[in-house]
């Protein structure tokens, strides 16, 4: 046993960078504090609508390197970078602690739009990533565009996935994530319904209410579409892991030709 924990401090400590630790943890602490004072005090001085559950969800999702590196060696996941986690644990303190915590998706307009395209863009970075992963347990080599593709496959799989747990969160655990409060969302929002983020205007107040939470969910699904598309056109032109010093198929293909 301690030699397996030895094993598995000297992996993070061998792969991750001293900066890339500083950086993690910087993140962590505020998302600590955020937590902790949730629980002490309540969120009501926030005005958020959800609860510190995201928030202590989202704390473990920061440590996702970490907890990966007790899987089995041979998994698919133990392949992945950690350069994935300086990209996800950003994510993760942007949707709870600037969210949920400081309450910006009501207080600051077009933050829960901009993070559904940034979150989008991060699920195909992630594809990218898992893209890679997969290379390196099959050993087998890929086109760059094929990579990307896929990536962008899985962050759209990842964004709907996302929209599903919004639904099912408000439908069955009685929450607000897809905004169908419209009085919650008024009152954040200090009371003038014209306040709240509109990508498609709506001047009448009664066809508002009926269409508010059907557009604030369209509104999501572009933005999605918008950031996925982004972050693919990025790794199409600038495949980092398939070029250069970082070329997968390189390694791979040095590994197959050890073997004969």
């Amino acid at each position: 046993m301690k030699n397996y924990f030895k094993n598995y401090f000297s992996r993070i400590f061998r792969d991750v960078k001293k900066s890339e630790l500083v950086y993690w943890w910087i993140l962590r602490l505020l998302m600590i504090y955020a937590l902790i004072d949730t629980l002490v005090n309540g969120n009501e001085e926030y005005a958020g609508s959800n609860p510190w559950q995201q928030v202590a969800a989202n704390l473990v999702g920061m440590f996702a390197y970490e907890i990966i590196q007790f899987f089995p060696e041979k998994s698919l996941l133990r392949k992945l970078s950690p350069r994935f986690q300086n990209i996800t644990a950003l994510g993760f303190l942007l949707g709870s602690f600037g969210g949920a915590y400081l309450n910006l998706y009501y207080a600051l307009p077009m933050y829960d739009k901009i993070l559904h395209a940034t979150g989008t863009a991060e699920g195909v970075y992630i594809g990218y990533e898992l893209t890679c992963a997969i290379q390196l347990k099959k050993k087998k080599t890929c086109p760059p565009e094929i990579a990307a593709m896929n990536s962008l496959g899985i962050g759209f799989v990842l964004a709907s996935g996302w929209e599903l747990f919004e639904f099912i969160y408000d439908q069955f655990f009685g929450g607000d994530a897809q905004h169908w409060n419209i009085n919650n969302a008024i009152k954040q929002a200090g009371g003038d319904w014209k306040q709240i983020f509109q990508m498609f205007p709506i001047h009448d107040y009664d066809v508002f209410i009926q269409r508010f939470a059907l557009m604030d969910t369209m509104a999501d699904i572009v933005m999605n579409f918008v950031g996925g598309i982004i972050m693919y056109l990025i790794l199409r032109f600038f495949p980092y892991r398939h070029r250069g010093a970082n070329d997968i198929n390189a390694k791979i293909t040095e590994m197959q030709n050890e073997k004969k």
